[in-house]
């Protein structure tokens, strides 16, 4: 297993408009590279802004992502 290492930058919908900005990074594991899935990690990470500001992962939208 590998761990590869992201950092985002994010902004959250707060009616109807973009109003909270933030960054995240996440350690994405990987058993196999051939089975890395972008969606998967797109999901994680848009997740774990969502649950540091108590809102929906869908509201979340990503700025960018990077590999570190």
């Amino acid at each position: 297993m590998s761990h590869i290492f992201y950092f985002a930058d994010y902004e959250i919908l707060l009616g109807g408009k973009f109003k909270v900005w933030g960054q995240a990074t996440l350690a994405y594991a990987v058993d196999d590279p051939q089975t890395f899935d972008p969606a998967d990690l797109l999901q994680k990470i848009r997740e774990q802004a969502a649950d540091s500001h108590g809102v929906a992962s869908d509201e979340v939208r990503i700025r960018s992502l990077n590999r570190l």
